[in-house]
């Protein structure tokens, strides 16, 4: 799989990810340990639930019993509904195998580069590229949850800035996607929904209302 240049591309595409979400799993970890994880629990639970924002919010409502847990991470999941349907669009009919695997790391930021690569034409081979680019999401997740839990308290993640790097990333994956009037609008409507759920809704709801927003006008806008 080495040789194909779509895999390549997807691997270096994917490096800013790596060292991202590497970040902020190291932040995670250090949380983990903080409320009472062992080591092995916290890189366990970032390799299967392998969802920053879950995970934080667990950590976040964990001493309030596991309702609010089901909850948040339902809030949370509900965006990965409007992703899985335009992730199948774009790779059209596959294996049963090739959909489990590229959907088990069905994350915004992997996600994203993919949706790009395909809007921009910039790969022949779209499964490989999202293989790629979710293998270096992972190794970086799992990796920086590792390396945080190891030294526990002994890291202050907000020392090092860890909080802007998932917003810049973001910047940096949207910026070439918007060209059009109609891209503009979407994007605009995407930050006021983002910031009118920050002020109104609970935390674990934000991402998935914000993203339902921009996701209606886009549907009502399409061309």
């Amino acid at each position: 799989m080495l040789a194909d240049p779509s895999f390549r591309k997807g691997l270096r595409d994917s490096v800013l990810i790596f060292f991202a979400v590497g970040a902020f799993g190291l932040a995670y970890g250090v949380l983990a340990i903080e409320v009472g994880f062992p080591i092995w629990l916290a890189v366990l639970s970032s390799f299967v639930i392998l969802s920053g924002a879950a995970q934080f919010a667990m950590m976040g409502l964990i001493s309030a019993g596991s309702i609010p847990v089901i909850l948040a991470a339902t809030g949370l999941g509900l965006r990965h509904l409007p992703m899985s349907a335009t992730l199948a669009r774009l790779i059209g009919k596959q294996p049963v195998g090739v959909r489990i695997r590229l959907a088990y790391v069905l994350v915004d930021e992997t996600f994203g580069l993919t949706l790009r690569a395909a809007s921009t034409n910039d790969v022949d081979d779209i499964v490989a590229y999202k293989s790629a680019a979710d293998m270096t999401l992972l190794a970086g997740w799992v990796i920086g949850t590792g390396i945080g839990a190891w030294f526990g308290g002994a890291i202050d993640p907000a020392q090092f800035g860890i909080g802007v790097l998932f917003g810049l990333l973001f910047l940096g994956l949207a910026i070439p996607m918007v060209v059009t009037r109609r891209d503009w609008v979407v994007a605009a409507i995407a930050v006021v929904a983002t910031i009118g759920a920050v002020l109104v809704l609970p935390e674990a709801w934000q991402i998935t209302s914000a993203a339902v927003a921009a996701s209606m006008v886009a549907v009502f806008t399409g061309e």
